[in-house]
């Protein structure tokens, strides 16, 4: 009788702990995403190097937001090493003061460069 009782227990804190882990969800920070996806639309622009040669890459970047509204470009991956200091220059160049408010954040993008 007393094995039933605490395997009964320990169900019900599993079923408690489970429901209380679940009313939190994960906070998924769309606008914020957004905003700085269109924001680096405008700002990276197709290298002339790039256009000379007909190079075509992909760039995978994680950015960081500072307190200043400064971008930090954490972790840059590509073949090219000319394109990802290109990317790692002008993402550094960026600042921003109403990007302040997302200080802190972390962003993960995936740069498509395509000639057309």
């Amino acid at each position: 009788m007393k094995s039933r009782i605490a395997t009964f227990l320990i169900a019900l804190c599993m079923f408690m702990a489970g429901t209380a882990f679940a009313i939190n969800p994960v906070n998924q920070n769309t606008n914020a995403s957004k905003a700085v996806a269109s924001l680096l639309k405008q700002e990276i622009d197709y290298p002339k190097f790039a256009k000379e040669e007909n190079f075509e890459y992909c760039v995978l970047v994680r950015i960081i937001i500072s307190q200043d509204g400064t971008f930090k470009a954490d972790c840059v991956n590509c073949n090219c090493s000319r394109m990802k200091a290109h990317v790692i220059k002008v993402i550094e160049n960026i600042n921003m003061k109403e990007f302040s408010k997302y200080a802190g954040k972390e962003f993960n993008f995936k740069i498509d460069f395509k000639l057309i």
